[in-house]
């Protein structure tokens, strides 16, 4: 591979696969927090795509699953999850200031799971310097009530999270995904390539050259940093594109070639397995959601 495809190459992963398609936060609870709540996840998004954050301004939080005390947080700071687990939350009598909010993943693009996410994870704020200016800002508004107030919360906890996994990224406190490539460049680089253009033909020594490894090495350094083979992660990479494109109305045999399969029988076969859902279900479905808009209208 040479130097100046190198360099191109040499992109800021992550800002690339956010794109259009990153977590966003949906404000369920910002106020002063007394006693106990129950959390659960939304009922209407796939248990996939879905994770929560609490954010504590003062006071103690208690995280507490099937009645049993997991974690908690007696000093600012942020409970993340990564997988929609029930669970309560409780606070003193007094309060505590806090913002509750789901995430909601894009289904075609960064799942929990893609990422590396843990399942929760505890983080006090003297422990990710630099976030100050994000969470004074996010309590202001929260007990402002401004116009546009509930924008503003939902994307500073967008912030927010982007802050939080750049921090759980470099502190390795992720499972195997796509955070956890973000260690190796050599592998980040491909992760990156292997998004930006999914529908090319990606042996394993291709892979291999723009890593600038060997096939065996760099066939295991990805299954060690992503915890899959290069080939089952471009195939899932493959086939949420092509979900994605089919729901938008896409034909099946534009959609084959734009995702690297030459058969569209192999990929409506690969859909139905991987989503549940046969293309013409998917056809139907956007044809239904777009009739009611119009109707709507």
């Amino acid at each position: 591979m040479s130097e100046e495809a190198r360099n191109s190459s040499e992109k800021d992963v992550l800002s690339d696969l956010f794109a259009g398609h990153h977590p966003r936060g949906d404000v369920i609870f910002a106020g002063t927090h007394c006693g106990s709540s129950h959390h659960q996840g939304r009922m209407d998004l796939p248990s996939q795509q879905q994770g929560m954050l609490h954010v504590l301004q003062n006071g103690t939080m208690r995280v507490l699953f099937d009645g049993r005390e997991k974690a908690i947080l007696d000093r600012p700071g942020v409970v993340l999850f990564g997988y929609p687990v029930p669970h309560d939350i409780e606070t003193p009598t007094g309060g505590a200031a806090m913002v509750c909010a789901n995430l909601d993943f894009p289904d075609i693009g960064l799942s929990p799971a893609k990422l590396g996410l843990p399942e929760y994870l505890v983080l006090p704020f003297d422990e990710l310097p630099g976030l100050e200016a994000i969470t004074n800002q996010l309590f202001s508004e929260s007990q402002g009530g401004q116009p546009g107030q509930r924008t503003a919360i939902n994307l500073l906890v967008d912030l927010l999270l982007l802050m939080v996994l750049r921090h759980c990224q470099a502190k390795n406190l992720v499972r195997p995904g796509i955070l956890a490539a973000m260690r190796d460049p050599r592998i980040a680089r491909v992760v990156g390539e292997l998004h930006q253009k999914p529908g090319e033909n990606w042996s394993i020594e291709r892979q291999a050259e723009i890593a600038g490894m060997s096939r065996a090495s760099f066939a295991a350094r990805f299954r060690d940093l992503l915890g899959t083979s290069p080939g089952d992660f471009l195939q899932t990479i493959r086939l949420d594109l092509a979900f994605g494109l089919l729901r938008d109305g896409k034909r099946l045999q534009a959609v084959a070639g734009q995702v690297g399969y030459r058969s569209t029988t192999a990929l409506a076969r690969a859909i139905q397995q991987r989503h549940n859902m046969s293309p013409r279900e998917l056809h139907a479905d956007s044809s239904a959601e777009s009739g009611a808009f119009q109707s709507a209208v």
